[in-house]
């Protein structure tokens, strides 16, 4: 397990890796970059025995579970070199639109891509606004939701709508506030994915791969948002119920059907998303909202999904899944020798 904390005891997943290695038959080991010796192919790691982490050196493992991005050039140059002769778990998705483009590249996805639009200028804002009077805007890269708005054109006005807070704004008014970030943003039609009593809704779809590297549905969790709120992230306050609760409670004598239907898109959608990338993912997370018609439509997809309230049950596909990729490893060296 490869990570940028020194001391695995602040990092919750690396003893919980290191148990269900130990009942799957491996071994693991905690590791950061610079306990790595790329000339001898050793590495200075730690392993958990009888309630202690403890010293030892390492030859090169089968395959690295690496559980974060690095910031730090020479922490990346020991990571890529690393990759070059050791399967890695994780890869990354890309930005918002990077994800979109490869999602349209897909016949059977790109039904699911809602409309959207980079903005390198304050009139692509308003055209869009005059094609789609409801819209969101949002960073390419971001997490938790954050510096999302919501803009909607009424006559010659615009409604803003940022952390449960609204505007009326000019033209004017209101390019100068969405173009005043330093990042880069899209634009994105407003899909209304409401409850009938007005909360925004949208379902968290958790995909791993298991120890046949065969993608399997971890879980699906509807989650309710404020009625003021423009996302429904759990980091901005948002609500999450069971499943098939949400659905008998929300859609009645509609519930199995809609349910085959989400079940049957997130069945489907690893292989179809693994196929757009030159390599393969472990885990994904897919945030999909029901429009009024029932169709789904992909907000994100995201590489690394936080499972903070389910790590026990994520923490057996990820590492049966490591344990996949080293035996084919391990097959591979065996048929070239």
């Amino acid at each position: 397990m490869l990570h940028n904390r020194k001391n695995p005891s602040l990092v919750s997943r690396a003893y919980l890796y290191s148990a269900i290695a130990k009942l799957e038959g491996a071994e693991l080991f905690y590791f950061t970059p610079g306990e790595v010796n790329l000339k001898n192919k050793t590495i200075n790691g730690l392993y958990y025995h009888q309630g202690k982490w403890l010293n030892k050196r390492f030859p090169f493992p089968d395959v690295v579970i690496n559980s974060v991005s690095f910031s730090l050039s020479w922490q990346k140059q020991i990571e890529n070199a690393l990759k070059k002769t050791i399967p890695f778990t994780s890869y990354p998705v890309g930005s918002k639109n990077f994800v979109y483009e490869k999602l349209k590249k897909s016949s059977e996805l790109k039904k699911h891509v809602i409309p959207y639009q980079l903005l390198n200028k304050k009139e692509d804002l308003i055209s869009f606004l005059n094609t789609h009077s409801e819209v969101i805007v949002k960073p390419t890269r971001s997490h938790h939701g954050n510096n999302v708005v919501k803009i909607a054109k009424v006559g010659k006005r615009y409604l803003l709508t940022k952390d449960r807070e609204t505007k009326e704004l000019s033209e004017k008014e209101l390019g100068d506030l969405v173009f005043t970030t330093d990042f880069k943003q899209l634009v994105q039609k407003y899909i209304s994915s409401k409850l009938p009593t007005g909360e925004p809704f949208d379902f968290r779809i958790h995909l791993q791969k298991n120890r046949k590297g065969i993608w399997t549905v971890t879980y699906i969790v509807p989650r309710i948002g404020n009625k003021k709120a423009v996302i429904t992230n759990l980091s901005q306050g948002s609500q999450m119920i069971k499943y098939d609760v949400f659905m008998d409670l929300y859609f009645g004598p509609k519930s199995n059907e809609l349910q085959n239907k989400i079940n049957d898109f997130a069945s489907s959608f690893g292989d179809l998303f693994d196929s757009l990338y030159p390599y393969k993912f472990d885990e994904l997370g897919v945030d999909v909202g029901l429009d009024e018609n029932h169709n789904i439509w992909i907000y994100e997809v995201n590489w690394r999904p936080g499972h903070v309230f389910i790590e026990v049950f994520t923490g057996f596909n990820t590492v049966n899944y490591a344990i996949f990729l080293a035996t084919q490893k391990l097959l591979s060296e065996r048929k070239n020798k």
